[in-house]
């Protein structure tokens, strides 16, 4: 290998008369030593990019003869023979001459050549080499003229401490609002009136022709004729060739649109947070890479928690057992479908299960470019408070229904020993009456059921107690028990004879009860009533369908919410409290079923609901 820092190599490059470099080939054409003679040659002439630069060769050539020395280099290397090259130093102080390099590889035995060393002559021009660099170097300035014409962003060269406008391209003239006529060979405040208010600004320009240090402005605000912007500008300081600055390059960029955007950002962010501050939400956020949640202030203090952030473990072991594989499941979900989650679910404050808070936790995952969930961000809300009232509201309507099934039982045994009694005479208004009294009474009773269904439903206390029975036979009676209750309207069955079924049979002939007596609430008299039952691949399906009102399309995905009831002109006459589809949806949906509806507006609605059936529980 070389020993650039031996003495005799130094002695024999300080001993030469004319330029020597010793270049390295890889990166190509640095200079790794060099003589007195080279560096007296590169501080006279310069060059017009750094003064006193080894390196400087590449840059003096025009891009043709740059590419030719790069493709000298190669060979000299590759062949390992010398090779001489003339070219023009066309960006240097002398541009009349012409510079004869030589170049010899320096071998190691059989290795690849690391060095190349360069002797340099130069060479003086006739009058065709001068006429051929002016058209050089014309066609550079050229090439120069039409990148800055073209270029994407606002850009012009201030001379002299006047900040006088010498170029300015078409984009920051429209910045500017103004024509070539009306800046160029003026300085800047008397194009620009606007920059008068701006002195603060202007100084700091004009200080760059003393500290030489270029000055980046970010967001600077400026009003233009055309509008007011933000904008991000570059001043750059250009020398000449005594090494001093005498112009300045300015770079503009219209920021305008982005600056807005993130004051509406922010914005958005203060709102968000006054939002979450007063409903006295957290939020929080999963790395699913690093298994890592970190919350934000408030949401741990809702965990009462000492640190912000925690593993998914750590918070796996706050969450009560009974609600792990809800939340679970529920965010897998979510994930799977791409679409947000909502659910709630206790926790155990310190590990005490007899210290719990009920939270609601909203969130969404969000994804790479590749479809990978990277991370999952969301808020919590304690709910405690309102599910305590929500759970002592439960219990007070079921002790309430309770209490009224006592009275009202007592009064179905009365009306029924009256009608009994009276059959034995000729009076047909009495029984008549009697019957109206019996219909209401069933009615009063059916709804205080609803509530207390509603109350074991929500406390968790209702159970299914399942057994095998025939599906048919229940849908069947309970369509007598209602053709005798609504005279009114016409109710058929239609389907098999047999459809088998393991579920809680009191609990599923309430909700066909449900939807017969929906069905004939919402139509008119003497209508029809369908009920129909089949089996679709492994699920029991069975639809009521009548010739009622109908409901708007908006109104269906409400239907089976609690206490909803659509709003019309035409159900304000008809009474209910909504309890009944809701408590549809929850039986059915603890079958493992589903439940849906049909319906266009004043065509009449089905609905439906499934159930899913066992193998040997199927009809063939």
């Amino acid at each position: 290998m070389i020993d650039l820092a031996s003495p005799f190599l130094k002695a024999l490059l300080k001993h030469s008369t004319s330029p020597i470099i010793i270049f390295k080939v890889k990166p190509i054409l640095v200079v790794v030593e060099h003589n007195d003679a080279y560096q007296a040659l590169i501080e006279r002439v310069g060059g017009k990019l750094k003064l006193y630069d080894i390196d400087i060769i590449p840059n003096l050539l025009s891009d043709a003869e740059k590419n030719i020395l790069i493709k000298t280099v190669q060979k000299v290397s590759e062949l390992k023979a010398k090779s001489t090259l003339i070219i023009h130093p066309i960006y240097s102080n002398s541009p009349n001459v012409k510079w004869e390099l030589e170049f010899s590889p320096v071998l190691q035995n059989d290795r690849p050549v690391e060095y190349l060393v360069c002797s340099l002559r130069e060479i003086p021009m006739d009058e065709n080499d001068l006429e051929h660099i002016l058209f050089e170097l014309s066609e550079s300035e050229a090439r120069f003229r039409g990148f800055f014409e073209q270029a994407p962003l606002g850009m012009c060269v201030l001379k002299g401490p006047e900040l006088i406008t010498e170029y300015a391209n078409d984009n920051i003239l429209k910045i500017w609002g103004k024509s070539r006529k009306e800046v160029i060979g003026l300085p800047l405040e008397e194009a620009r009136p606007e920059f008068e208010k701006q002195q603060a600004l202007v100084k700091r320009v004009k200080d760059i022709f003393k500290n030489e240090q270029p000055l980046t402005l970010n967001e600077l605000k400026l009003s233009t004729a055309v509008s007011d912007g933000y904008f991000i500008a570059l001043y750059e300081p250009l020398k000449n060739d005594k090494n001093e600055v005498n112009r300045i390059l300015v770079i503009i960029k219209d920021i305008t649109e982005q600056v807005n955007f993130k004051k509406e950002l922010l914005k958005a962010k203060d709102i968000l947070k006054i939002a979450m501050d007063a409903s006295e939400m957290g939020s929080w956020n999963i790395d699913l890479e690093n298994k890592q949640i970190l919350l934000s202030e408030r949401a741990q203090h809702i965990y009462e928690l000492e640190n912000n952030r925690l593993s998914i473990e750590e918070a796996k072991s706050l969450i009560s057992p009974e609600y792990i594989g809800r939340l679970t499941s529920g965010i897998r979900r979510a994930l799977h479908h791409r679409n947000a989650f909502n659910i709630e679910y206790q926790i155990n404050l310190n590990g005490i299960s007899a210290k719990r808070k009920w939270l609601r936790t909203a969130g969404k995952a969000y994804y790479n470019e590749e479809g990978k969930a990277i991370y999952i961000a969301g808020a919590v809300l304690d709910i405690t408070e309102h599910k305590q009232d929500e759970i002592r509201k439960n219990d007070f309507i079921g002790m309430v229904s309770h209490e009224l099934k006592t009275p009202l039982t007592s009064l179905s045994a009365y009306v029924q020993l009256l009608q009994f009694k009276f059959k034995e005479t000729d009076s047909d208004f009495p029984t008549q009456i009697l019957d109206k009294i019996n219909v209401q009474l069933k009615r009063m009773s059916l709804m205080i059921d609803g509530f207390l269904n509603v109350s074991l439903l929500e406390s968790g206390k209702i159970l299914l107690n399942k057994t095998n029975f025939n599906l048919v036979d229940l849908i069947k009676t309970i369509a007598e028990e209602n053709r005798m209750v609504l005279p009114s309207h016409f109710i058929q069955v239609i389907g098999p004879e047999e459809m088998m079924l393991h579920a809680d049979m009191d609990k599923i002939g309430n909700v066909i009860n449900n939807l017969i007596g929906n069905a004939a609430k919402y139509s008119k008299k003497e209508s029809l009533i369908a009920i129909k039952c089949e089996i679709q691949k492994d699920y029991l399906v069975v639809s009521v369908e009548d010739e009622g009102i109908g409901i708007t399309e908006d109104n269906i995905p409400k239907l089976f919410d609690r206490f909803y009831r659509v709003e019309s002109p035409d159900t304000k006459t008809i009474a209910g409290f909504g309890v009944g589809l809701y408590i549809c949806a929850e039986v059915i949906q603890r079958h493992g079923g589903k439940i849906w509806a049909e319906s266009k507006l004043g065509q009449g609605s089905t609905f439906y609901f499934s159930l899913p059936i066992p193998n040997d529980h199927l009809m063939p």
